[in-house]
Order: structure tokens, then sequence, then C-alpha cells
């Protein structure tokens, strides 16, 4: 099993707009090939607001097959072409991804 742990933390102010995009990330991740389940994560602090996704695949390849699908890819180019603009209500995200994999029960003994 494949564990994936995208972070997204924003201002407050653009909470919306971060559900929206939970909401669609959790809408495509629960219909791809290969994914096994996909929770949503909240977490405030004084000014901000991070959304966990998790989600659990049966391989790293169904994961990697799902984020370099083109949709995907167009997506990320259409958002950075919108930051080199520079638009001061762009809403900043800080983007954290970290990866597991499953370990043998044997490991932990």
């Amino acid at each position: 099993m494949f564990v994936v742990n995208a972070s997204f933390e924003t201002e407050k102010k653009f909470e919306e707009q971060l559900k929206q995009k939970a909401n669609k990330n959790k809408a495509e991740i629960e219909a791809a090939k290969g994914n096994l389940s996909f929770e949503c994560w909240k977490k405030y602090s004084a000014d901000k607001v991070e959304y966990v996704l998790v989600s659990k695949w049966e391989d790293k390849q169904f994961f990697q097959a799902w984020i370099s699908r083109e949709e995907h890819v167009n997506e990320h180019k259409e958002a950075n072409k919108k930051k080199m603009k520079a638009c001061s209500e762009a809403m900043e995200i800080k983007k954290t991804l970290r990866f597991y994999e499953a370990v043998e029960e044997d490991i932990l003994s």
C-alpha cells in the first residue's frame, strides 16, 4: 500500500477556495483506478487554515498515474501562469507532500 499526505495551508480568508479544491480532489481521487480510500483533515490556527488530504493507493504506480494525467498537469500549468501575473489577491498556498509505503508487520516486532 502507498499513502499520500498532501497538506495545503493558506490564509483563512481563502478557506472557501481551498475547500473547493479539496472537494474537487476528493471526487477525482475516489474515482481513480487503484485508490483504496480518501480522507480530508482540517486544522485552524490564528490566521491560517490547513487541509490535509490523505489518500491510500494499492501501489505507488496508481498514484503516479493519477498525478501524471494530462488534466492534472494542465491545472498546475494554469495555476503557475496566474501566480506569475502576481495578483495581490491571489490565494497563496503552502503545499507539503509526504509519501509512505506500508511495511511488513515483522519489521515492527
